[in-house]
Order: C-alpha cells, then sequence, then structure tokens
C-alpha cells in the first residue's frame, strides 16, 4: 500500500532556504575598495563683493554665496558667511575695528587661540606671512594640517585701525583624505580673496 508523504508547511520552507543558501555558497565574495562620490568643480568666475557700509572688498567666486551672519546682524553688520554651496562649506568673516595697539593685541591673540585651540588634532600649523607694503595690507594665513574642524584662518589689517579675520569650516564631520581636494579647490579661492582684498 502505497503512502502518500506529506510534509509540514514550515520544514518545507526550511529546507528550500537550506538548498538556497547551500547554492548561494558557490559564490566567492570579495570585499569591495573604499570609494568616495564623484566630485563635481564649478567654474572658476569671480565677482566683486562690495559692501557699502563696510571698509572692504574682495574678489569672491560666483558659486560662493554672501550672507549676514545671523548671530550678528544688529550689533556687527560687516561680518559675513561665505557659504561655498557645492561643498557644503563656510568661510566665516569677522571684522574690526580698533583704536590703540592694546585692542590690535587683544584681536591677534583671539586670533592665535582659536586657531591653536585644534592644535590637539593638527599634525601641524604652518603660519605664512601677508605683507603688502603699498596697500597697506599685513596679516598671517595659518594653515591646519591633519583631521581639524578648520584647515584655513587668515586676518589681514591696515596697521592703523582695521581688522578683517576669516576662517575655513566645514559644516559636517569630514575626513582630511576625502576632503583634500575639495579642500584644494577652496583653498584657491581663499588666496584668490586675499590677493584681491583692498580696504575702502
Amino acid at each position: 500500500m502505497n503512502k502518500e508523504l506529506s510534509y509540514p508547511p514550515v520544514l518545507l520552507l526550511l529546507l528550500v532556504g537550506l538548498m538556497l543558501v547551500i547554492s548561494a555558497c558557490d559564490t566567492a565574495l570579495s570585499p569591495r575598495t573604499k570609494g568616495y562620490p564623484r566630485i563635481y568643480f564649478p567654474e572658476k568666475v569671480y565677482d566683486i563683493f562690495d559692501s557699502a557700509q563696510c571698509g572692504y572688498t574682495f574678489s569672491k567666486p560666483t558659486y560662493a554665496k554672501m550672507q549676514k551672519d545671523p548671530a550678528y546682524t544688529d550689533n556687527q553688520p560687516c561680518w559675513y558667511n561665505l557659504n561655498f554651496v557645492p561643498f557644503n562649506a563656510t568661510l566665516h568673516i569677522s571684522y574690526h575695528e580698533y583704536t590703540t595697539p592694546q585692542e590690535y593685541d587683544s584681536l591677534y591673540e583671539d586670533t592665535h587661540k582659536l586657531v591653536y585651540k585644534h592644535i590637539i588634532r593638527a599634525d601641524d600649523i604652518e603660519e605664512i606671512e601677508i605683507g603688502s607694503k603699498s596697500d597697506s595690507i599685513s596679516g598671517m594665513i595659518f594653515q591646519l594640517r591633519g583631521n581639524t574642524a578648520t584647515n584655513i584662518n587668515f586676518f589681514l589689517t591696515d596697521n592703523s585701525h582695521r581688522y578683517f579675520r576669516g576662517a575655513l569650516y566645514f559644516n559636517t564631520q569630514t575626513e582630511p583624505d576625502s576632503i583634500a581636494p575639495v579642500y584644494q579647490f577652496i583653498q584657491d579661492d581663499i588666496y584668490h580673496i586675499i590677493s584681491t582684498f583692498k580696504w575702502k
């Protein structure tokens, strides 16, 4: 007498699943190489930033948008954020007028402290002097290497009563290797800003 074999549905599903797992084992697995998203760099085109109420002007990239710093709109009308929109990075700009050497020393010390607070994570901090007697502009560029929140800071002064400062920050957590091409691209723009900077 023939008896039909019957399997519970759960057992049948387990058998089918086991057969699928065994057949998948024939495929060799290899780890994927680490990759980064493709970066599109805009064309280097510049326009002049010139605010009637501020004592400075410079040439900036057209893809970067100037916005008044919302935290200081009322009491510091010449403080801006230059937003490098395609790269989610911001150059924070501050501007001060001083009347005494002591006030200048205080501004310089503040700049120095803000830069060197990153020494814990920086591999190196290079100081590059800026000087141009004919245009009454001098200052310093601070290039920070390593996994720091900011990679470049600078200040400019007329050695009389005006002090302009910039600090670049990426708005998301970054890795030095992944942002290296972007940072180089933006650094060229910052050097262009410095080279075209004028007092009014």
